[in-house]
């Protein structure tokens, strides 16, 4: 919400991963609501791009090892889960 409202700052401090999650959200949708000819273009672009760099597995694993870090950074986050 932060991010929709403009202040990227902000967003970005609370998760670092939402201008990402953002643009995924954006380019969903808009080749939901976009014509087949229009979007299929963006669609081969993006299979190339992700059989060149695996930009998939680079985000994942960013976002995995971002996870990790906030979890060990914050002990009260530990004891909620553990109750």
């Amino acid at each position: 919400m932060l991010l929709l409202q403009g202040e990227v700052h902000a967003s970005v401090r609370f998760h670092a991963f939402a201008p990402i999650f953002l643009i995924g959200i954006v380019l969903v949708a808009l080749a939901a609501l976009l014509p087949k000819s229009l979007v299929q273009p963006v669609i081969s672009g993006t299979e190339l791009l992700e059989r060149q760099t695996g930009l998939t597995v680079i985000v994942l694993t960013g976002l995995i090892l971002y996870w990790l870090a906030r979890l060990l950074a914050f002990p009260a986050f530990i004891q909620l889960i553990r109750g």
